[in-house]
């Protein structure tokens, strides 16, 4: 039975990103997930797809990494957000830019277990946010796995199709959400990552320091401002 490392929304922040590798190891998980938004916000998109690759992580398509492999328009984005979309291009090498265009927009495991998208399972070329139970609930009863992993909001959670189940328990299906490694939006601006435990039904959202100050500065090392910065990893 598989344990699973998980991780979304890394954007371009290889500090937290090698922190939560680093917490996520020490749990020896047999397969590694990323839900997409490797890059945007962040200034570090080559080193962040580079270590990705090198855990050999099944990873999907997010909405910021189709606007740099030009799957999406960049009139979605607005500046700041755009201007480091274009700067993250010429911070890509060829081979880089193409292995992002590879990204599925879905996956899943070969057994019933899992499947996987940045988004919603329903048309998730449309990037739709699944920030409640309420949104979560009607889609849970259409699944053909028992969890669907989700990134995209940023925020930690848990959702069953049962009123009232709390816990990741046998015998129901859920929507698991780790949270956003690079740019968390719950109130807590440490890394966050998850591991999901099939054999024994366990589930666990870590929170890992990095140090935010030497992203602030590599941002403006490539052109943004301090105010620029901030907003673009939501310095509160």
């Amino acid at each position: 039975m598989e344990k699973i490392a998980l991780i979304s929304d890394v954007h371009g922040n290889f500090p937290a990103l090698e922190n939560v590798v680093r917490e996520l190891e020490k749990h020896n998980p047999d397969t590694w997930i990323c839900l997409g938004d490797i890059v945007g916000y962040g200034p570090h998109p080559s080193k962040c797809i580079d270590l990705i690759r090198e855990k050999e992580m099944v990873c999907v398509l997010g909405n910021h990494d189709a606007g740099v492999n030009g799957k999406m328009s960049l009139k979605y984005f607005r500046n700041p957000n755009r201007r480091l979309i274009e700067k993250t291009r010429e911070l890509l090498t060829n081979e880089q830019l193409e292995w992002l265009k590879s990204l599925p927009l879905t996956a899943e495991s070969e057994k019933d277990l899992w499947q996987a998208v940045h988004a919603s399972p329903e048309k998730p070329e449309r990037w739709d946010y699944l920030e409640s139970a309420f949104k979560m609930r009607p889609m849970l009863e259409k699944l053909t796995k028992k969890v669907c992993f989700i990134g995209h909001t940023h925020r930690p959670a848990l959702v069953s199709e049962a009123i009232g189940v709390k816990n990741f328990e046998e015998g129901h299906r859920y929507f698991i959400n780790p949270g956003s490694v690079g740019q968390p939006r719950d109130g807590d601006q440490r890394a966050s990552c998850a591991i999901v435990n099939f054999k024994d039904y366990e589930y666990k959202n870590f929170r890992v320091e990095f140090e935010l100050g030497g992203v602030l500065m590599d941002l403006e090392k490539i052109g943004f401002s301090r105010r620029e910065a901030e907003y673009l990893m939501r310095v509160s």
